[in-house]
């Protein structure tokens, strides 16, 4: 039986910039409809303005420390009414999706994957999971920022999607960022230079190569495309090869 097709929606794509707690209904609601059409699925999304706004004004960072446990609250919140506009708009479009907090299946950063497991048979049997990054507890007073780009990996190793795809506001990754010059192929092993790439609080488009470059070291291939252009999340969870960036996986 084939994994099902994993997809991270960028926190960037379905919430508009410097604007907090704004999500971006016309994206979220064309995205639903486009994803409406994919089975068995199992959605990730980032946090964008809802969380990343939240995250620098509480100084909280992916690395575990006792922050503000009023910050931590109203982050964790923030994460939960995004997650809930998504899975409002994804019913909407005739999907079944079913919310799950990272807790669920992980223990701070530590993936649980018996609990994994159960998500990819919920997928199989026709439910569509959709988790996101939050912030988590990492033990005592101590918390983290567990992001969806993180999730990503452990998903994918212990399910192994029959697609990985993230989708970004950008088409993929750029060699030049002035000259909009796309890389079509990468590999694992591949170099990006990240000079030109602006980063959120929890690691930008940085942190979305490196997972994807887990991944692929795990021997899947990993499409990044523009997320503002569902369709094109559509071709790639059918098997064909969009305008994007494909990170070939390992053989």
């Amino acid at each position: 039986m084939k994994g099902p097709v994993l997809v991270k929606l960028g926190g960037s794509v379905i919430t508009f910039k410097d604007r907090p707690l704004a999500a971006n209904i016309e994206a979220i609601d064309r995205i639903s409809s486009v994803l409406a059409g994919v089975s068995p699925l199992v959605v990730v999304h980032g946090g964008g303005s809802f969380g990343h706004y939240w995250s620098v004004k509480y100084d909280m960072h992916t690395k575990p420390a006792a922050y503000d446990p009023h910050g931590v609250s109203v982050v964790h919140e923030s994460m939960v009414a995004l997650n809930q506009v998504i899975v409002n708009s994804m019913i909407k479009a005739g999907s079944n999706p079913y919310a799950l907090a990272p807790p669920v299946f992980t223990s701070g950063h530590r993936p649980l994957p018996s609990k994994i497991k159960e998500i990819g048979a919920m997928a199989q049997a026709g439910m569509t999971p959709v988790t996101y990054g939050d912030v988590v507890h990492m033990g005592g007073k101590k918390y983290s920022i567990l992001s969806g780009d993180a999730l990503m990996s452990m998903l994918a190793r212990a399910l192994r999607p029959s697609k990985v795809i993230f989708a970004t506001n950008v088409d993929g990754i750029y060699r030049d960022m002035k000259a909009k010059e796309l890389v079509s192929e990468m590999r694992p092993d591949g170099k990006v230079e990240f000079s030109d790439v602006l980063a959120d609080v929890t690691g930008g488009m940085q942190r979305k190569v490196r997972e994807a470059f887990k991944i692929a070291s795990l021997g899947m291939d990993v499409m990044m495309v523009n997320g503002l252009v569902p369709e094109r999340i559509a071709e790639a969870a059918g098997g064909k090869t969009p305008v994007g960036t494909l990170v070939r996986g390992r053989r």
